[in-house]
């Protein structure tokens, strides 16, 4: 099971970001009914292709949808005009909720992740807890910092600085985020003196 899962990772991997994809290029072009009701679509497809492939639904993976749903009922039930303008604020906004709740609520967010890769006898273990508790921190303050830079380029507006503010920096700093997430780990059990297997060291 555990192959079949590392087989597929990949695959699933990518297509947790086809539905951003649609959504920023339709975004980008101002079709926000082709952004709103395809990456929704595409989510439910994503979610559907995790639960066939006996895959769990993560917190972001419902946040995701939320999002995608929310935007739906605006642009196809409201036709707000309110979204467009502030959409990536909401798409932050909603990141960051789920992340600050997962975290108050004891259940860090990248600990589903991890358990991936973890055996389960360091599921329980202090260094496990610890080690996600602050990965799932600096993703909260990741995503608390995009609303920042999201509002900044609802305020300045503009062809060029809100895009740049409201997609090119996140984005930029989600890379960051990534890299954190393939070097932290290996590091902190490092300086934790607990040893692991290499191929088990969670990720999330």
């Amino acid at each position: 099971m555990a192959e079949q899962r590392k087989f597929s990772g990949i695959p699933t991997g990518v297509m947790a970001f086809i539905p951003w994809v649609v959504f920023g290029l339709a975004s980008g072009f101002n079709h926000w009914r082709v952004a709103t009701g395809g990456g929704l679509i595409l989510c439910l497809v994503y979610l559907a292709v995790l639960v066939r492939r006996g895959i769990s639904i993560k917190l972001i993976d419902g946040t995701t949808l939320t999002i995608f749903v929310i935007g739906a009922i605006l642009m196809f039930g409201v036709r707000s005009t309110i979204f467009p303008i502030y959409s990536a604020v909401l798409i932050w906004s909603g990141f960051a909720i789920a992340a600050w709740s997962s975290v108050l609520v004891g259940r860090p967010f990248t600990t589903a992740y991890a358990r991936e890769n973890a055996p389960p006898e360091f599921w329980e273990h202090p260094v496990f807890i610890r080690l996600n508790l602050l990965m799932t921190l600096v993703w909260c303050g990741l995503m608390t910092v995009n609303i920042g830079f999201a509002v900044i380029g609802v305020i300045v507006g503009g062809n060029l600085a809100k895009p740049l503010l409201s997609f090119g920096v996140p984005t930029a700093l989600l890379v960051l985020g990534f890299v954190f997430n393939g070097r932290f780990p290996a590091r902190y059990l490092a300086r934790s003196g607990f040893q692991i297997p290499a191929t088990s060291a969670p990720a999330a």
